[in-house]
């Protein structure tokens, strides 16, 4: 995490707290809802947790948080301490899609709604809700403008495609969305390398440098998070490939995310389109949707999507300042 991430994290977390305690008040039960968080090693993260944290506070619910730091057992422990203390819901983003399986049916047998945020759950056991982007197709989406744009430029791209950790349901999905875009658009998009990143910032740095050796012909890199930038960048750096749109020696990048690292890049040229996803509103639909489960309400769905931004070179004056991050570009 970089200096400027880290003191963000920890103002965030300082504001946090304080919109917590300000929460506490005597009298009638006021309703508590636990926020059980994977960890907090991106933007996107920070600033969900924050606006969950935020939006209860506005309609005067009392928030517990909990951060799993990344350990999935750790995080059906935190899960159930919170069961234990008679939270009115569970808001959860989950480290793995299958191991969270065993704290939905923990609040299911304690009667507790819980919704996840951001990372999705499939299988038999679902829990109550699920506010998450529309992983797939905002993937699918984001790769299809780019093809729109190389067959302007009459070209045909070579694709390294990153994978992200396939426990996390949002890294399944990006990947079928982009299987589907390259799949379309055979005329301009080849796949020519596969690289499993675990979420892992070493691992995909050896992993793309070793794709970009065997594949002297790759052109264009597809990652699945704006978190995977910093290795990125680096590989490019050290074959002299970083440079701006219009550059001889660019190398085009699409991402996913929408944080600020991602849109800066876009911004400045050397990312050609990002999928951003919001951060606040899937903040605010959780709290939304947790609080009318605890009123016996439920959704028409058990998926209620974030469509996202599909933000490229072509309309980022008109569509990068609906994306969260936006008042932190430079």
């Amino acid at each position: 995490m970089n200096k400027s991430l880290i003191i963000r994290v920890v103002s965030l977390l300082a504001l946090s707290l304080s919109l917590f305690s300000c929460g506490k008040q005597k009298g009638p039960k006021v309703v508590t809802l636990g926020l059980s968080c994977d960890s907090l090693e991106s933007a996107w993260l920070v600033m969900n947790h924050f606006e969950v944290i935020k939006e209860a506070k506005k309609r005067g619910v009392e928030v517990i948080p909990m951060i799993a730091e990344g350990d999935a057992a750790k995080q059906n422990v935190q899960i159930e301490n919170l069961i234990a203390r008679r939270v009115d819901a569970v808001l959860c983003i989950p480290k793995d899609s299958s191991a969270i399986v065993k704290s939905i049916k923990n609040c299911k047998a304690a009667g507790i709604p819980i919704v996840m945020i951001n990372r999705s759950v499939s299988g038999k056991v679902l829990p109550d809700a699920q506010v998450i982007a529309n992983n797939q197709v905002m993937a699918e989406k984001v790769l299809q403008s780019f093809a729109v744009q190389a067959r302007r430029e009459g070209k045909k791209y070579n694709v390294v495609l990153l994978i992200g950790n396939l426990s996390d349901e949002n890294a399944a999905l990006r990947k079928a969305g982009h299987h589907k875009a390259i799949a379309a658009n055979p005329d301009v998009f080849k796949l020519v390398s596969e690289v499993p990143t675990e979420w892992n910032l070493d691992t995909t740095l050896k992993g793309l440098q070793n794709a970009l050796q065997a594949n002297p012909e790759a052109s264009l890199i597809v990652t699945p998070s704006d978190y995977l930038w910093s290795p990125i960048r680096s590989v490019l750096e050290q074959r002299g490939r970083w440079a701006k749109i219009g550059e001889a020696n660019h190398f085009p990048v699409v991402s996913f995310d929408g944080d600020e690292v991602g849109m800066q890049y876009l911004k400045d040229g050397y990312s050609w389109g990002n999928a951003a996803q919001d951060a606040v509103l899937e903040a605010q639909l959780a709290v939304e949707w947790a609080l009318k489960l605890i009123d016996g309400k439920k959704p028409p769905q058990n998926i209620i999507y974030d469509e996202g931004q599909i933000v490229t070179t072509d309309n980022f004056k008109e569509l990068a300042p609906k994306v969260w991050s936006y008042s932190l570009l430079k």
